[in-house]
């Protein structure tokens, strides 16, 4: 019998799918159990107080009636029972509690709220401070805002390529400042993020892209065993694991860690009503001690760059989202046309490593698609300016046009 699939609604193809797929014996078994579990839940089953107790108890229960019925039975079709089961207490508790869901604003209105939180978190002079150990030698001449920035875009767009010498991001100070809104949140997507308790699977990334340590112990980080697979992750290099009772190689992933202690020592400078400044000094939490080495803890300064946060920085109430968290989409989008304009004003011979404009030029070709459609062809011109600007190859030009969906013709 031919089936009409372009007429079929979703779940009946579904529905077809799947009696093809089975055989007449699966499909038997499959009416056994559910008559099993319906007799069960008619005639012997007592509901109690506890959802724990329920599973439990109806599990127990229906084990014993199918032994009754027949050993060979109960031994092949435990594995099933268990999942009959524990679908079923899933499905009952669903329909114990209402679902509803806010209306979602729109990706342009999501995409300001995020542009506007984050200029306001990145400025915020008296509020956060961003810090690296060696300005100069690590950076060249770009200032440490636009370094943050590109720095987290690229982590947003980007797989890491081994040997990029960049910095990778600390996140540090106080509680409700904004970290996870701003900053986890956008990268939940693409991120494995990684416990300091003992334990294979840990470093097990398989398709992401990025390390996330949120809310982390700094001194326990730095003085573990961790302390030297850490510091070879945040340089890119390759780095063995135990997972499931092997050893994989760690790729290159990059590295961002949030917490409440401080790496660096970061300083104020404050302006009183009187005009008198000061300046106020919060000191690195790291000390050296019997378990910390001085060494490691200049190592990890050397690999990171440190974002401050004394104190919470003012956003105004209306660009914060009420009803739903930012997303990977939105963050790009929002900072789309800010990456843009600093790439603009630096210049090839700026820069320390290549990968701090190359990664946010490939980012952005990547993405120019979540752009509105009336401002595409204004900021693909300004991308081959870009491109043009900070002499990419034609190989990494036919990348970039391939990405924006660009037929490239070289003469």
């Amino acid at each position: 019998m031919d089936l009409d699939w372009e007429n079929m609604s979703e779940e009946d193809k579904l529905e077809a799918m799947k009696n093809s797929l089975l055989s007449s014996k699966e499909k038997k078994e499959e009416k056994f159990i559910d008559n099993l579990m319906t007799s069960l839940e008619k005639n012997d089953f007592t509901v109690v107080a506890s959802a724990d107790l329920n599973h439990q108890e109806k599990l127990q229960q229906a084990q014993l009636k199918l032994a009754e019925k027949s050993i060979i039975l109960a031994h092949r079709f435990n594995p099933l029972l268990k999942e009959y089961v524990a679908s079923k207490e899933q499905k009952i508790m669903n329909d114990k509690f209402a679902i509803i869901k806010s209306k979602k604003a729109s990706m342009e209105e999501m995409s300001e709220k995020y542009r506007a939180c984050f200029n306001f978190w990145i400025n915020a002079e008296e509020d956060v401070h961003i810090k690296v150990s060696q300005s100069s030698t690590q950076l060249g001449k770009i200032n440490v805002l636009d370094a943050f920035a590109l720095t987290f875009f690229s982590i947003l767009t980007n797989r890491r390529q081994p040997g990029d010498n960049m910095l990778q991001l600390l996140i540090t100070g106080c509680n409700s400042c904004g970290k996870t809104m701003i900053f986890e949140n956008p990268l939940l997507e693409v991120s494995h993020m990684v416990t300091t308790e003992k334990g294979v699977s840990r470093f097990n990334f398989e398709a992401k892209s990025t390390m996330l340590l949120h809310d982390v112990n700094l001194t326990n980080l730095i003085k573990s065993s961790d302390c030297d697979r850490l510091k070879a992750i945040a340089r890119g290099e390759p780095v063995p694991a135990k997972t499931h009772g092997s050893v994989q190689t760690v790729p290159s992933v990059f590295t961002v860690i949030t917490s409440n202690q401080r790496l660096f020592t970061h300083t104020f400078s404050t302006l009183e009503k009187s005009r008198r400044s000061f300046t106020k000094v919060y000191k690195s939490d790291i000390k050296p001690t019997k378990n910390i080495h001085p060494g490691d803890i200049a190592a990890v300064q050397a690999r990171f760059m440190e974002a401050f946060v004394r104190s919470r920085p003012e956003i105004d109430e209306m660009y914060i989202p009420q009803s739903e968290n930012f997303e990977r989409k939105h963050a790009i989008a929002g900072l789309f046309e800010e990456i843009v304009n600093i790439l603009s004003k630096h210049n090839k011979s700026d820069f320390k490593s290549q990968y701090y404009y190359l990664y946010p030029i490939g980012g952005l070709c990547k993405h120019l698609c979540l752009m509105p459609k009336e401002s595409n062809q204004k900021l693909r011109d300004l991308l081959f300016n870009l491109m043009d600007r900070y002499d990419l190859d034609d190989e990494q030009v036919e990348s970039c046009c391939k990405d924006m969906s660009v037929v490239l013709k070289f003469e």
